[in-house]
C-alpha cells in the first residue's frame, strides 16, 4: 500500500469508529433518560430524544456528502 491508500484506510477506521461511539453515547443517553424518568416526564423526553436523532442524522448527512 502506498502512504495514500494507508491515510484513506487510517481516515476511514478514526471516523467510522468516533460515529459508532457517539451513536452508542447517544443511545445510553436515551435508555438513562427513559430510565429514571416517570410517564410525565417520559413524554417531555420524547421532545429531546427526536431532537438528538433529527441531530445526529443531519450531523451524519453533513458528514458523508
Amino acid at each position: 500500500m502506498t502512504k495514500d491508500e494507508t491515510l484513506l484506510v487510517f481516515t476511514l477506521v478514526v471516523s467510522s469508529s468516533s460515529v459508532s461511539v457517539f451513536l452508542f453515547g447517544i443511545l445510553l443517553f436515551m435508555v438513562l433518560i427513559s430510565a429514571t424518568r416517570d410517564f410525565r416526564e417520559r413524554t417531555k423526553s420524547k421532545l429531546v430524544k427526536i431532537m438528538i436523532w433529527a441531530g445526529t442524522v443531519l450531523g451524519l448527512f453533513d458528514r458523508f456528502p
